[in-house]
């Protein structure tokens, strides 16, 4: 539990794009944790992350995607779980002025090529072996796509690395030539026949909700004093999970990802992290509900939980 005399100031409605709240926060904020990880291969503890790591996380792989090619308005996949990595990658796309696609990461093959293919991805970033095999599977039919990388091959170290003479003034020069109408994700909807199409969203349309959210709801999120917290486990491919997203990195939320949606991570993830807040969609609270009551009653002691 960290307690604060005073909550964390939430970003003022910027001018900019998304990714100005993290360096806006860095700067009002340096030390404050604003996200939580844990180690490669551990299931306990978690080490927080500074709004000043962040940033620096943040510029440093932004650099990498500039020397990479990525420029405005390039189109870049994500078809990732909800990790640390996400969050990080998403941001930097955003510094330079490119534009996230979020896929889900159980997409068949025929629905990972139109999405690649119909939003015009320059790039696309998988997490395992066999999602790199789906989108190799592809490649044939988009000559637009240049780069594959995958998270569990160290893809955003090296892209850290290759970006290491790219100059801090050309990341600057391109975050603040982003526009708050400027294209922030294509979201595409499954729809019930043919294809998903894609949802234009822009750094304001994402910007605005998170904003009046905050305005309304922030006192609820944890007892006064204390730094509010968020496990983020429902897909980032999903606008809800960005919002969520959103109210943390503009809040000043402390956030920690669990990638995996079963029972036992999920709970194990709960009571390690121990989140102030919980958000989630309603069958996953009836869910919870429904176990709490079988093993209350299995206990003995349903009739205290009822």
């Amino acid at each position: 539990m960290r307690d604060f005399a005073l909550a964390p100031r939430t970003i003022s409605r910027s001018s900019g794009g998304l990714a100005d709240s993290v360096f806006e926060r860095a700067e009002l904020d340096p030390t404050l944790p604003v996200l939580a990880r844990r180690p490669e291969g551990s299931s306990g503890g978690w080490q927080e992350v500074t709004a000043v790591e962040l940033r620096d996380e943040v510029v440093d792989l932004a650099k990498g995607l500039v020397a990479s090619g990525i420029s405005p308005g390039h189109r870049v996949a994500i078809m990732a779980r909800t990790r640390y990595e996400w969050t990080v990658l998403s941001y930097a796309l955003w510094t330079v002025g490119a534009e996230v696609v979020p896929i889900y990461p159980t997409s068949s093959r025929e629905q990972v090529e139109w999405i690649l293919r119909d939003a015009g991805c320059v790039a696309v970033v998988v997490e395992d072996e066999q999602a790199v095999m789906t989108v190799g599977s592809v490649c044939a039919s988009l000559p637009r796509l240049r780069h594959v990388w995958q998270l569990d091959a160290d893809a955003l170290e090296e892209l850290a690395e290759r970006g290491g003479m790219i100059p801090l003034a050309t990341v600057e020069s391109l975050r603040r030539i982003v526009l708050p109408d400027s294209t922030a994700v294509v979201a595409y909807t499954s729809g019930t026949t043919g294809h998903p199409l894609g949802c234009a969203l822009s750094h304001r349309g994402l910007a605005s909700p998170v904003d009046t959210l905050l305005e309304g709801w922030r006192h609820i999120t944890a007892p006064q004093g204390q730094q509010p917290s968020v496990l983020a486990f429902l897909p980032f491919s999903h606008v809800y999970g960005l919002m969520i997203q959103g109210v943390c990195i503009r809040g000043g939320l402390l956030m920690a990802h669990e990638p995996d949606l079963s029972e036992e991570a999920l709970a194990a993830a709960l009571q390690s992290f121990r989140p102030t807040y919980f958000y989630a969609v309603p069958s996953v609270f009836e869910k919870i509900y429904k176990n709490f009551l079988r093993a209350s009653q299995q206990s003995g002691r349903g009739v205290l939980f009822e």
